[in-house]
């Protein structure tokens, strides 16, 4: 592997998107790259700095766009030297609630509660609090914890093995968060009972997310991930087919 493929895997070794494999030769290129090595420290203390940043203040979409924006800094030669210094400007002025005057009342809508709980979903070490392919283990663990039943599917035969499942709060109210792989990505789907009837899935990129929104089977679906909007589109599709075929 040569220099520049090295530091280009960087981020997403980092991200916990490289394959075992793919992990393993990017390790042993490290050895032998000290540039590679020092791009890697700093990209790591950069994600240590952010991860410090206020929760309240900092919106989970804001603190994702920083942290690209300053890996994207970090990338150049002639700026290494000071994307530290801005990466601690910057954790100063979210500290007190200003990045370009835009940081208060973001997170309170709808699409960002929904990138917020992807957000959590795809940085944690454990994203499901119940962790399962087999649909009949994860919907009878909603019980008891939510006021409706979900409708949990199993889509391994479509490219998106289900993971298991958590309860998240939105707006105010527990929903309940099914999450799916695909490939190295993750898709998390929240649902609840909803009225009217089945809508076509919308689905949109955003701030470098994919989106959907639509309504099936009596549940109003959210879906965000970092998927392409095709896949996405096949997600939603698959889960739609999965749930008409139950009925």
């Amino acid at each position: 592997m040569d220099c520049p493929t090295c530091e280009a895997m960087v981020d997403a070794y980092i991200d916990g998107e490289l394959s075992a494999t793919e992990s393993g030769a990017f390790e042993t290129a490290l050895a032998a790259c000290p540039e590679c090595r020092r791009r890697l420290d700093e990209a790591k203390a950069m994600s240590g700095l952010l991860r410090e940043l206020p929760a309240d203040p900092a919106p989970d979409l804001l603190r994702a766009g920083i942290e690209r924006d300053l890996r994207a800094i970090a990338a150049r030669p002639r700026e290494r030297m000071r994307w530290m210094a801005m990466a601690a400007s910057l954790i100063v002025a979210v500290s007190v609630g200003w990045v370009g005057g835009s940081i208060t009342g973001r997170e309170g809508t709808g699409e960002e509660a929904y990138v917020s709980t992807y957000l959590r979903v795809a940085s944690s070490d454990h994203p499901v609090d119940v962790a399962s392919t087999d649909r009949h283990t994860v919907k009878p663990w909603f019980a008891g914890r939510l006021d409706y039943s979900p409708v949990v599917h199993d889509l391994t035969s479509a490219g998106f093995p289900l993971e298991g499942g958590r309860v998240d709060v939105v707006g105010g109210r527990k929903v309940s968060v099914l999450v799916y792989r695909h490939n190295q990505h993750r898709v998390a789907l929240s649902l609840w009972p909803g009225s009217g009837g089945d809508t076509t899935p919308a689905v949109r990129e955003r701030d470098g997310f994919t989106l959907a929104e639509w309504r099936h089977g009596g549940f109003e679906m959210r879906a965000v991930s970092d998927v392409a909007p095709a896949e996405m589109t096949a997600f939603a599709k698959a889960l739609d087919r999965a749930t008409g075929e139950e009925r």
